[in-house]
């Protein structure tokens, strides 16, 4: 039997006294992923844009929804802090569901600064970097679920924001869920 075994059986197979294979009772439906052909045009949309438009270079990383890093993309001319930077903008909305890293900030600042700082050490110390400055923007597909996050530094904060939703727009994802307040 599986119990001897120690395999662990779901509330269905407990009350029946007989194990299935689809086990669904402890199994969770997959959520949407995004891909890594995804994640490669939003950061090349990010960098055409600020090219178009004639911003000062600019760094992309676009993360999943776990928070892992799938693409990284720096223009040559990016001085080396600003890769670290879109690194944290695109955490700050993933960690904390905001859907960008401007309406992060404008959540906390002024009023709740040391909140926003003590988030922003313990991020830090868990090796989850946090930046609420504008440039960072919340992945979610149609049906509203998150798949990741981009975020996009080294030209001015709006101008980076301005890239990051190229980005999203150019694989259709949505960056402005409803039901969030500032």
């Amino acid at each position: 039997a599986p119990e001897a075994k120690g395999a662990a059986l779901c509330p269905d197979e407990r009350a029946s006294g007989r194990s299935s294979a689809k086990a669904a009772g402890w199994l969770a439906p997959a959520a949407p992923a995004l891909t890594l052909a995804a994640a490669d045009e939003m950061a090349s949309a990010a960098i055409r844009e600020a090219e178009e438009r004639g911003f000062f270079d600019i760094s992309v990383t676009v993360i999943d929804a776990s928070g892992r890093v799938l693409v990284a993309k720096t223009m040559t001319g990016c001085p080396s802090l600003p890769p670290r930077i879109a690194l944290a903008k695109a955490m700050a909305c993933l960690s904390t569901h905001a859907p960008s890293s401007r309406a992060l900030r404008d959540k906390y600042l002024p009023d709740r600064a040391p909140q926003l700082l003590a988030m922003t050490v313990i991020g830090a110390e868990s090796q989850l970097p946090l930046s609420a400055v504008p440039g960072g923007l919340l992945l979610r597909d149609a049906s509203t679920n998150i798949v990741g996050a981009v975020g996009v530094s080294g030209a001015s904060a709006d101008e980076d924001e301005e890239c990051a939703i190229a980005a999203a727009r150019a694989v259709g994802l949505s960056t402005n869920p409803p039901g969030w307040s500032v």
